[in-house]
C-alpha cells in the first residue's frame, strides 16, 4: 500500500482476474447484443462469480472494496436486465435491474461523500 492509501503495483497480483472479468463481461454482452439466449444466460454465472471474487479479494482496501461492490451490483443488475429481455420479463425484472443500478450509485455516492468530508476536515 502506498502512503496515500491507494494499492501499490506490487499488491495487485490479482489483476489478471480483473482482466478475465472484463473478458467475461464483454462475452456476456456480445451474446446479449447478438440475441444468443443460451450462451448469454450461461455467461451470467461466471461473470457474477468473478466480480464477487474480486470484491472479496479487495475487501481490505476500503476505496477499492466500495468500487468493486458497485461493480458487482452493476454486473448483477446488467445480467437481470439481459435476462428480462431474453425471456420477455421486462415488466417484472427491469424495475429490479433499475433498483440495482440505483443501489450501486448510492454505494459510490456515500463513499465519495465520505472522502470529501475527510478531505475537507484535513484541509486547513
Amino acid at each position: 500500500m502506498e502512503n496515500n492509501g491507494t494499492p501499490s503495483v506490487e499488491n495487485r497480483a490479482w489483476h489478471p482476474m480483473e482482466y478475465a472479468h472484463v473478458f467475461l463481461w464483454l462475452v456476456k454482452d456480445m451474446c446479449w447484443a447478438q440475441g444468443w439466449k443460451l450462451a448469454g444466460t450461461l455467461m451470467v454465472v461466471p461473470t457474477i462469480i468473478v466480480a464477487f471474487i474480486i470484491t472479496w479479494l479487495q475487501r481490505k482496501q476500503p476505496v477499492t472494496l466500495v468500487h468493486n461492490v458497485a461493480i458487482s451490483i452493476w454486473i448483477t443488475s446488467n445480467s437481470v436486465w439481459m435476462l428480462a429481455e431474453f425471456y420477455k420479463k421486462e415488466e417484472l425484472l427491469k424495475p429490479v435491474s433499475t433498483a440495482g443500478f440505483a443501489l450501486g450509485l448510492l454505494v459510490l455516492g456515500i463513499q465519495y461523500l465520505k472522502l470529501l468530508t475527510v478531505r475537507k476536515q484535513k484541509s486547513p
